[in-house]
């Protein structure tokens, strides 16, 4: 096992493709690792907080206000506790509050708390992507080391065709492998 013991934060933002996130956690689960989901209240309406729970075998973290974790805050938590932190899908609106530090939800919060490496992986309208804001943005995350899988081609679920599909979760396990297997 590839992952084994390793500690991975994955964060669920509010994207059609957040329902590959459970194959993601399966697969990282498969690989050894310890699972810790953290999504947007918007993720939650694209898949459930349960499926996530389940295939984890963790509580998911949804609320930054949450009194449930104990006297530590659970974005500090986290983001101390990871090996890695990884973000599938990725929207533009959360790329830009990382690239701009900004920190209005748990994910960003743990984002900026955390200091492990951090994965993130796009997806968006191929319009949105290459808009030249998320391009600025990207880079300025990738210029601050964080890695970025980039988005695959194909039909998106808007209809429109080009780039912007999440990779596919084969692919996001072999970087985060790569990162600390």
């Amino acid at each position: 096992m590839f992952l084994e013991n390793k500690k991975i934060a994955l964060a669920v933002t509010g994207s059609i493709a957040a329902y590959k996130a459970a194959e993601i956690v399966s697969l990282m689960v498969k690989e050894g690792a310890q699972v810790r989901v953290l999504m947007t209240p918007e993720a939650a309406r694209f898949i459930s907080p349960l499926t996530l729970k389940t295939l984890s075998r963790n509580p998911v973290i949804s609320d930054l206000w949450s009194e449930d974790e104990g006297w530590v805050p659970g974005h500090i938590d986290v983001a101390g506790w990871a090996d890695l932190f990884l973000v599938a899908p990725a929207t533009a609106h959360m790329i830009a509050c990382f690239a701009n530090g900004l920190a209005p939800e748990v994910i960003s919060c743990t984002y900026l708390a955390t200091r492990a490496p951090v994965v993130i992986a796009p997806a968006m309208n191929c319009n949105m992507l290459d808009h030249p804001a998320t391009q600025e943005n990207l880079d300025r995350l990738r210029s601050r080391g964080n890695i970025i899988v980039e988005p695959a081609a194909g039909m998106l679920a808007c209809g429109y065709e080009g780039r912007g599909k999440l990779a596919a979760p084969g692919e996001i396990l072999e970087h985060v492998v790569n990162i600390i297997g």
